[in-house]
């Protein structure tokens, strides 16, 4: 098990671990219909990974060579005046949960803010999404915010709620 920074060649995997986490974690939580249309977009990613935006951070991890997590982090998007750095995306492949991988991509989020000054972090999560909660929770985070979900058209009536560390020491250990 391992974490290391994504390069052009993760695309397709990122891809597909995003389209495949989505279908599992929100099947039942958000719309059957946008569930059932997401697709690939691994020319998108890779133009992504191109032309990481400043200060973006994209880490993958690997389990036997192969890539079962990812991990997309920055500074905040929204300049929110207590928290500094923003972990964007994390997604561990369902058959890979559970063994350390989100802990890991997080500690190197949480590692690579620092050393560029963001030392607090907020993360959202859909307020239904129990299993990414409990995890939220489970290193140390606490619910501060929340928020309509702007991820996709028509997402109005669902909430997200950030969870904010304001000091990211605990997670880099």
């Amino acid at each position: 098990m391992g974490v290391r920074r994504a390069t052009v060649d993760d695309a397709e995997a990122i891809e597909r671990i995003r389209v495949e986490t989505w279908r599992a974690t929100y099947r039942g939580l958000l719309p059957d219909g946008l569930i059932d249309q997401l697709q690939p977009n691994v020319e998108r990613r890779r133009e992504r990974l191109r032309s990481t935006l400043p200060g973006e951070l994209n880490f993958v991890a690997e389990e036997h060579a192969e890539v079962v997590g990812y991990a997309l982090a920055g500074p905040e998007r929204t300049h929110d005046s207590e928290y500094s750095g923003e972990v964007y995306a994390i997604y561990v492949l369902p058959s890979a949960q559970g063994k350390g991988h989100g802990r890991a991509l997080i500690r190197e989020c949480a590692r690579a803010l620092a050393a560029r000054g963001m030392t607090s972090l907020l993360i959202w999560v859909l307020r239904e999404n129990r299993i990414g909660r409990g995890f939220y929770d489970g290193i140390g985070g606490t619910p501060v915010r929340e928020k309509p979900l702007d991820e996709f058209y028509g997402a109005d009536d669902y909430v997200e709620v950030g969870y904010g560390w304001k000091d990211t020491r605990s997670l880099q250990l």
